[in-house]
């Protein structure tokens, strides 16, 4: 059985964690965010979709459209991956969430229209082909206008996150999955999902915290998560920005422990520009339903009602989202 491999990265070296209850922040609640990278590229998609009364835009590192696997592993894996022949039927994706919207399982597609979208793919990606990516662009551009959609396919980077002065070669796939690709995936993704940001000038970073995230165990998560939140935040200065961030198969806390959230780039941009960083993690599991490399579920493992409002890891997520903000 084969399960996508992702990460997001830049490497950075982190102080330390600590225990922390959920803190009570100023959030910003029109500048809540989501990106993520192969199956937290798909589930990022998947809420930004079924919750885009919460999430304002999205980053999406390759990952496929919108209920592309249809609640089966095996479409999943023969449509939604290296597929780089049969067309994806958009316009079927297109008309399910229309339908859903109507039916209240998602949220109206109409407060898409002035979101913020970023999207990238490797050139040497043989994981998830650019038919399967570039399906997803189809399917927003339906929803967003182009000029908010920001397309980068001319990267020679595999599967991985493209970062600047990283461990491993740009198309190497060895943990933790970060490509040396002289190219700052994760600023650019924020800078176009928050136009104006600032770029980090040796930030003095605070500690990562590590949260409970209630009702996690019955949606296959791990029962810890993470927070960054920058000083300015913690002092509740100014109202701050929001981002959610996605680790892909095998990049799970449950599995290389914080090596995705220290190396992925992204805390010394949210330092600088006063974003709130959370990291949900997924638990892997050897059992029914088995998902040994910690995959986000965009393909059922957790009931029918995966990819709409009631699916269990969408609830999850983004009740702690909107809790972070109380």
């Amino acid at each position: 059985m084969r399960y996508l491999l992702l990460t997001i990265a830049f490497f950075f070296t982190l102080t330390s964690l600590a225990d922390s209850h959920d803190p009570s922040l100023d959030i910003d609640k029109n500048r809540v965010t989501v990106s993520g990278i192969s199956s937290g590229a798909l589930m990022a998609h998947q809420l930004h979709i079924a919750y885009s009364d919460v999430f304002s835009g999205a980053a999406i590192i390759s990952g496929g459209p919108y209920n592309c696997a249809e609640n089966s592993l095996m479409t999943a894996l023969k449509r939604c991956t290296e597929n780089d022949e049969t067309p994806l039927p958009v316009d079927q994706f297109t008309a399910q969430i229309k339908a859903g919207a109507k039916a209240g399982t998602l949220a109206d597609p109409a407060n898409l229209a002035d979101d913020r979208v970023f999207m990238f793919h490797g050139t040497q990606d043989t994981k998830v082909s650019s038919l399967v990516h570039d399906s997803t662009a189809a399917l927003y551009a339906g929803f967003i206008p182009a000029d908010q959609i920001q397309q980068v396919n001319n990267v020679a980077a595999g599967h991985v996150f493209p970062a600047m002065d990283a461990a491993n070669n740009c198309t190497d796939l060895v943990a933790p999955f970060v490509g040396d690709c002289d190219y700052d995936g994760a600023g650019e993704l924020l800078s176009h999902l928050y136009p104006g940001l600032q770029a980090p000038d040796n930030e003095t970073l605070t500690e990562l915290r590590e949260v409970s995230l209630p009702g996690a165990a019955d949606a296959e998560l791990m029962e810890t998560a993470f927070l960054y939140v920058p000083a300015d935040c913690d002092k509740g200065a100014s109202a701050c920005a929001l981002h959610l961030v996605l680790h892909g198969c095998a990049q799970s806390a449950d599995t290389i422990g914080t090596d995705f959230i220290r190396q992925s780039g992204y805390l010394p941009w949210a330092e600088a520009n006063e974003i709130v960083l959370a990291f949900p993690q997924v638990e892997k599991s050897l059992v029914a339903p088995i998902n040994p490399h910690a995959c986000w579920d965009w393909w059922g493992y957790t009931g029918d009602a995966y990819a709409n409002r009631n699916g269990k890891q969408m609830v999850v997520v983004t009740d702690w989202i909107k809790s972070l903000s109380k």
